[in-house]
């Protein structure tokens, strides 16, 4: 793969990595929903170490049904999420795939919390689907 860049809607957070996503992910969970305004939030998990970012982010932390803290990032001046963390993956980053420049290497490998998937929001019935969360590959 060779370079990802992205960007909020204003363009004042930017991002870029060279490395290959650890995960690519559907997540149905209802704050991916609410944060994203749809029935799912397009997610590619990368180690934090790998990926650069500019521009300040203001944050909003939930607490997820695990019991883990679920922190999004967002651009404070536009508004889009960027990315998120995840209390029980430390040093993971989970970019949402809609902010990259050209997001044609995203290509879900599960979907999870298929529990809460809209009926109207119809995916690719061949992934893996997990009612919750799975757990975190090796």
């Amino acid at each position: 793969m060779s370079e990802i860049t992205g960007q909020c809607l204003c363009g004042s957070v930017t991002y870029r990595t060279e490395a290959e996503p650890l995960r690519m992910a559907q997540c149905h969970c209802k704050g991916c929903q609410r944060a994203s305004g749809t029935g799912h939030m397009s997610l590619a998990f990368f180690k934090e170490a790998d990926v650069t970012i500019s521009g300040d982010v203001s944050s909003h932390t939930t607490v997820a049904d695990s019991g883990n803290e679920n922190i999004r990032a967002f651009c404070p001046t536009c508004g889009a999420r960027m990315f998120g963390r995840n209390s029980s993956r430390a040093g993971i980053l989970a970019i949402t795939a809609g902010t990259a420049d050209d997001n044609s290497w995203f290509t879900p490998q599960a979907i999870v919390y298929n529990q809460d998937k809209p009926i109207w929001d119809q995916m690719d019935g061949d992934l893996p689907t997990f009612d919750t969360m799975p757990p975190a590959p090796n």
